[in-house]
């Protein structure tokens, strides 16, 4: 009589495959766990990446743009003004508000947030700085942010850049101080060139017309002058303060005047008659 022998696992058998399989699930689990927090590092990195990109390219825009930056020099602010060309967008604010940059044209303009919830900006700072003879630029610092709770999700990258306007300043209004007699056009120690190409400055000299341009008097006229077209009343009185002063008189068909005020011989002052 014949009996079928099957041989089974020992037992010793069973938790050596036991304890290889788990030490293979087990590493398999940590390879699956590394490569989900790279995955999930790198979509956050790109997230911060691409706004990033984004604000500092709208930046870039609307300060290349600009007439003038109106902040005061190397004073850090979280606002950035801008005097802008256009009237629908002067002036124009970038400002930082609750964890996220905005945008507002005009001063009474509704406000369009830049930056999706997705990202936190931290911190941002705009410096004007000057560099005559060249345009003024904007040093600007962003800290974003990905906006998670989950340590294994955060990134972040601060972004420092300087930005320069490309356009020269225009007005499209009067330029006005705000107080009387307390403001000046410009410094001796940079001087304009002209003022629409028809009066020209040298020094301390000033020439009229084209054919001014480099005046080597204080005074160069490119063609006539005319004195008191419109008839004005010489003042009476030839003093000290007046001495100097030449006046024209025309007396319809009578014969014109042109008068200069002087000092005479006896120490008074009067009206001398040139023609």
């Amino acid at each position: 009589m014949k009996f079928n022998q099957r041989s089974g696992f020992t037992l010793i058998e069973l938790l050596i495959f036991s304890a290889v399989f788990t030490i293979a699930m087990v590493g398999f689990v940590v390879i699956l766990i590394s490569f989900t927090r790279v995955q999930v590092r790198q979509s956050a990195a790109s997230e911060v990446n691409q706004q990033s990109q984004f604000l500092l390219q709208t930046i870039q825009g609307y300060i290349e743009q600009s007439s003038v930056i109106e902040m005061p020099t190397d004073v850090p602010t979280s606002t950035l003004k801008l005097r802008m060309q256009v009237n629908a967008s002067d002036p124009t604010y970038i400002y930082l508000s609750g964890g996220a940059l905005y945008l507002k044209k005009t001063e009474g303009g509704q406000a369009e947030r830049l930056n999706s919830n997705r990202v936190t900006i931290s911190s941002a700072s705009f410096v004007k700085r000057e560099n005559p003879p060249g345009h003024d630029s904007v040093s600007v610092v962003l800290s974003v942010e990905y906006n998670t709770q989950n340590i294994q999700e955060r990134f972040s990258q601060t972004l420092n850049t300087a930005i320069a306007r490309v356009s020269a300043a225009t007005f499209d209004s009067n330029v006005i101080p705000s107080s009387t007699n307390v403001y000046d056009l410009g410094v001796s120690s940079q001087l304009w060139r002209s003022v629409n190409n028809l009066i020209y400055f040298s020094g301390s000299n000033v020439g009229i017309g084209n054919g001014a341009s480099n005046p080597q008097q204080k005074l160069v006229v490119d063609g006539g002058i005319m004195v008191n077209p419109n008839n004005v009343e010489k003042p009476a009185t030839c003093d000290a303060t007046v001495r100097g002063t030449m006046w024209f008189t025309p007396f319809g068909v009578a014969t014109d005047t042109l008068q200069l005020c002087v000092k005479l011989g006896s120490g008074s002052y009067g009206w001398a008659t040139v023609y």
